[in-house]
């Protein structure tokens, strides 16, 4: 009966040090999924800004083009 009072404690022990390990790793793989989730958010951001910024740059240059023809044109008449 003692044995199996032993083996039970040390079956007890084992498997709540595992839930405590387990618990530990579950909160800090949620904590960086969380930073990578932010990463990505940023990442994805910053992305879309280069290619707006792309975009704009691109229209004021043929803005600019084109005023300079319409004054060229108007210029010349």
């Amino acid at each position: 009966m003692a044995s199996d009072d032993r083996e039970f404690q040390k079956r007890k022990a084992e498997l709540e040090e595992r839930l405590e390990s387990l618990e530990n790793e579950r909160v800090s793989l949620m904590t960086e999924v969380e930073a990578l989730r932010q990463k990505r958010t940023l990442l994805d951001l910053e992305k879309k800004g280069a290619t707006l910024q792309a975009t704009v740059d691109m229209l004021k240059m043929e803005k600019a083009d084109l005023e300079g023809q319409i004054a060229s044109i108007e210029g010349t008449q």
